[in-house]
């Protein structure tokens, strides 16, 4: 089931319908406008057989009972809806940010807790191959230090509609799990935590400072207003330094200054949205156990709360 009916619904809803080859068995809940949203699927052909209702209630009546869920309403809503799943059993995988209240997040995974159910959250790129290739490669190396720029375009059309963040979303917050997420891919055991923010007054450039335990030094960088799209992730160590842009589908990656080629093996992983979809059903069936990329719920929503007090304290 996808509850959600807006870009990023019909976004998570043409990944899911093109790995099964079919809108069979999919279930899309649409609180507000559901008889747009059949309209708008009526005129797909490969959506002929998606089920469109307007409540998660309506979801679990359908011939296929709904197993999992992927929530992909607007962040406001993000808390009713995952709780809502939870309640009726489902998997969850909630689009980040869980909730713009820490507290509330909370409960939502205490449900999931007492129902034993999956709690993942959505950060996408932290799946991309060229990380993890890189990550191995740069194992042990000693007090790496990160900087990830995050640029985008104002009005920047993507997934075929304007890209658009909720008034209720700031920036940094809405932003902050790719970049925990991603830093964590290159030091999964070292604790982080935020040593200083700020956003600027018009809310469209921000900077975050990320601490380890391990003496490693990581900055967010982020403009809504840029010239051109870019994501781009520098990296040093006292053995070398890398970098992946990986503003396009696939992460261009340089090692002390010179190209370095993508595992051949991971060529055709170009959608990280799809390979976030896999690792969630593979550990909804059971083919996996371990934790993934940025599934700690609990740590991100700590994270969330020492994001805010960084902010509140700037200018003091």
């Amino acid at each position: 089931m996808i509850v959600g009916g807006g870009r990023w619904g019909r976004t998570w809803l043409s990944v899911v319908v093109a790995a099964r080859g079919s809108a069979e068995g999919v279930v899309l809940a649409a609180r507000r406008q559901p008889d747009e949203v059949r309209t708008w699927a009526a005129a797909r052909s490969e959506l002929a057989r998606l089920t469109v209702v307007a409540t998660v209630a309506e979801a679990m009546l359908a011939d296929r009972q709904p197993q999992a869920a992927i929530i992909s309403s607007r962040p406001r809503d993000h808390i009713r809806d995952g709780m809502d799943a939870l309640e009726r059993g489902l998997h969850v995988l909630v689009e980040k940010p869980v909730g713009f209240d820490p507290k509330s997040g909370r409960a939502l995974v205490a449900a999931a807790q007492h129902r034993k159910c999956i709690l993942a959250v959505g950060t996408e790129f932290a799946y991309l191959p060229a990380f993890h290739q890189l990550s191995e490669e740069f194992a042990g190396a000693d007090g790496a230090d990160m900087t990830l720029i995050w640029e985008d375009v104002e009005n920047e059309v993507r997934h075929g509609a304007t890209k658009a963040r909720h008034e209720e979303t700031g920036l940094l917050y809405d932003l902050m799990p790719h970049a925990l997420s991603i830093f964590r891919v290159f030091v999964p055991k070292a604790g982080l935590r935020i040593g200083a923010a700020q956003e600027s007054p018009d809310g469209c450039r921000g900077h975050i400072e990320f601490r380890d335990d391990q003496g490693g030094r990581h900055e967010f960088r982020c403009d809504t207003r840029a010239t051109a799209r870019r994501r781009l992730l520098k990296i040093r160590t006292k053995s070398g330094h890398a970098s992946v842009d990986f503003s396009g589908a696939h992460g261009l990656m340089t090692i002390n200054g010179q190209p370095h080629a993508l595992d051949p093996r991971m060529s055709v992983m170009a959608s990280t949205l799809r390979l976030e979809l896999g690792a969630f059903l593979s550990q909804v069936t059971g083919a996996m156990d371990a934790a993934l990329p940025g599934w700690d719920v609990s740590g991100l929503l700590a994270m969330q709360e020492d994001l805010k007090r960084a902010l509140a304290t700037v200018g003091i």
